[in-house]
């Protein structure tokens, strides 16, 4: 049994030695880190090879290992591996489904004393083995240009190769039974990259909703102060109207419109609050039975330690600077019952709940997913006629 599983494992290594598009990813990996080789930091700003180009960015604010660490998860893994890497691999590896079952070799495994079960989650699997191969070597060389350049010889570089690797299998899975169902590679690859980029938006309204919600929990929190605020106003200058000070009077009835006019903005804007807290709940619903591609790419930069508070800090200081500049500051954050979704102090909740969300739970929900696609995938297969 394990000599048979081992041979289709063998096979599959040879098929992606002889395509052209392996090497072709291969070679652009070791660009990529060539150009990370490239680019340093010091003091006074960046560094391309012998260039220097002066910015608050700088050393006094990303460590140079912090900053490597970034390039690696940002540029390296987000960016390469997780977008552009993982398209090569599915044109690449797209096609071993229904090449398998429409070009007659299935005939020839399926005489041999083998389960059509093992069989196709055999298949299944070398394909994960060109994004394995892919990332590993990335990753070493990665993981001696971060040591060379940062002197920091960081083995959680490698943490990379697992992330990217279930990155790619929720995606492949679903590429096999597309593969089973249509028995078209073109077909196949389309509609995984269409099911890849409703993720994406899903994920992407998601966070523009979460941000509204979190605004709209400071608005209310606002109205409320600001009512307990009037409320007390008001109760002083009622006493003090009852007290025979006949000036107050006026007071009172400011104090009272000021309520009655913040009650009408509030009922005037509760619904939308109330709306965007509902779709946000619905569109978390949906994401917990989806994939969640983005959130397991983000478990690398927590593993890694990446601290990009203080780097984040630095923009929104700049960016309220330049709006200062600008003569708007006071409206982007005096009346704190209307906060912007750009707000730092949502930006820093939003931030903090996404940091806070278990690993177990964005995983496990993920594989869960995978593991019905596979289970369905094999079914279909065994049952069959071929």
């Amino acid at each position: 049994m394990m000599t048979q599983t081992a041979a289709l494992f063998l096979d599959a290594y040879r098929e992606l030695n002889a395509k052209k598009m392996f090497w072709i990813s291969l070679a652009i990996s070791g660009i990529v880190v060539a150009a990370f080789a490239a680019v340093g930091i010091n003091n006074r700003g960046f560094t391309v090879l012998w260039f220097e180009f002066q910015s608050v960015f700088n050393t006094t604010i990303i460590p140079q290992s912090v900053f490597y660490k970034i390039l690696f998860s940002t540029l390296g893994v987000s960016w390469w591996l997780n977008w552009i890497g993982i398209i090569l691999a599915l044109v690449s590896t797209a096609g071993i489904v229904p090449d398998f079952i429409a070009g007659g070799s299935v005939d020839l495994y399926l005489s041999k004393p083998i389960s059509r079960t093992r069989l196709f989650l055999t298949k299944y699997l070398t394909g994960l083995l060109f994004v394995t191969l892919q990332v590993a070597i990335f990753s070493v060389a990665s993981y001696l240009m971060i040591g060379i350049r940062a002197h920091m010889w960081d083995v959680r570089v490698f943490l990379a190769i697992p992330v990217v690797v279930l990155i790619f299998s929720y995606l492949f899975a679903v590429c096999a039974m597309l593969g089973l169902l249509t028995r078209s590679t073109v077909a196949a690859l389309l509609l995984t990259v269409l099911f890849w980029f409703a993720i994406f938006g899903v994920d992407a309204a998601a966070s523009i909703l979460q941000s509204a919600t979190i605004a709209g929990q400071m608005e209310n929190e606002a109205y409320r102060n600001q009512f307990a605020y009037n409320d007390k106003e008001v109760a002083l200058y009622t006493q003090r109207v009852t007290d025979g000070d006949d000036a107050a009077q006026k007071e009172l009835d400011g104090a009272r419109t000021r309520r009655r006019e913040l009650e009408e903005k509030k009922q005037k804007t509760d619904p939308t609050r109330k709306n965007l807290a509902t779709a946000y709940r619905a569109l978390d619903a949906i994401q917990a039975v989806l994939p969640k591609t983005g959130r397991t790419n983000a478990l690398l930069e927590r593993w890694l330690d990446v601290d990009e508070s203080r780097i984040q800090e630095e923009r929104i200081q700049q960016r309220d600077r330049r709006r200062a500049a600008h003569g708007f500051f006071s409206t982007f954050r005096g009346d704190r019952t209307e906060v912007r979704l750009d707000d730092a102090d949502v930006i820093r909740e939003a931030q903090a709940r996404n940091a806070n969300r278990p690993a177990a739970g964005i995983i496990g929900s993920s594989l869960a997913f995978e593991a019905v696609i596979l289970a369905l995938a094999t079914w279909l297969f065994s049952r069959r006629d071929y």
